[in-house]
């Protein structure tokens, strides 16, 4: 279902310099995390707010970080440069969430639900995560939404542990 929201200019432009910077010189520029939202008027979707690498450097964990994205009464779309390692190797994706709270209003869930086609029509996300409560953004069960492998570590750290 189309909601007729669209997506702002600069949202393409800045998930592509997301995108195309993952592999920057300079890793302290690296986007890592871009908060998407809707606008006042429930028309657009705009970009809200973007954390550099350097800045998780003075927040700590970065999935903690994202986590606390995920507020209590309210919905987002969040991308997410996710940084894991399987037993085989270490990977380095953009996860695309999509934050539909169970205590939100069903208004507001049921836009950006509608909406985050028009966020997936720009960019392609190896995954794709629909979160509703916060039993659902523990490291155990967002590392078991991410497909078929094992993740041993998110952001560095134990899954088992953190």
């Amino acid at each position: 279902m189309a909601s007729g929201v669209k997506v702002a200019d600069g949202v393409k432009e800045m998930l592509l310099s997301m995108k195309l910077n993952r592999s920057s010189d300079d890793a302290n520029e690296r986007i890592r995390v871009v908060e998407l939202g809707l606008n006042d008027a429930n028309t657009e979707i705009e970009v809200k707010q973007v954390i550099m690498e350097k800045d998780v450097k003075t927040l700590g964990n970065v999935f903690k970080f994202v986590q606390c994205l995920m507020g209590e009464k309210e919905c987002r779309y969040i991308v997410y440069d996710c940084h894991y390692e399987t037993p085989q190797t270490k990977k380095e994706d953009l996860i695309f969430i999509m934050w539909s709270c169970d205590h939100a209003s069903p208004k507001s869930r049921m836009v950006y639900s509608s909406s985050k086609s028009a966020v997936k029509k720009i960019m392609d996300f190896k995954f794709e995560l629909e979160l509703h409560g916060k039993d659902e953004t523990t490291p155990q069960s967002f590392c078991g939404k991410m497909g078929k492998e094992k993740v041993l570590k998110l952001e560095g750290l134990d899954v088992k542990e953190s």
